[in-house]
């Protein structure tokens, strides 16, 4: 039978009060130079295909290239107007080794065959 523990005992704080219990990860480099824009030929009602690439100091295995977050902030922006299938074909992801690093998003217009 377990043991109880007095009113007197607390149970251990899994973290200490205003600190994450695991540090976090920093996704991207800080950005230096921003061209966000809407283009002019992509209409936000329109179904895309979007291709991210990765430029990162070393590679990483296939399925660590995540952009979630990026896609979300197209939505957010008004880039998109929703991530999902309905405005969203396909999403494919490559990545190279390279300086500095850093993330391309190309949004194609999708032809359906």
């Amino acid at each position: 039978m377990p043991k109880r523990r007095s009113p007197a005992q607390k149970k251990p704080a899994p973290y200490r009060a205003g600190r994450a219990p695991v540090s976090v990860a920093d996704m991207e480099c800080t950005v230096t130079e921003t061209n966000f824009r809407k283009s002019k030929n992509i209409k936000t009602h329109q179904r895309v295909s979007i291709h991210v690439h990765s430029i990162r100091s070393r590679l990483v295995d296939s399925d660590g290239v995540s952009a979630k977050a990026a896609i979300d902030g197209l939505v957010v922006s008004g880039i998109l107007a929703d991530d999902s299938a309905k405005y969203v074909a396909e999403t494919t992801y490559s990545q190279s080794v390279g300086s500095p690093e850093r993330t391309i998003i190309d949004l194609y217009e999708y032809e359906e065959d």
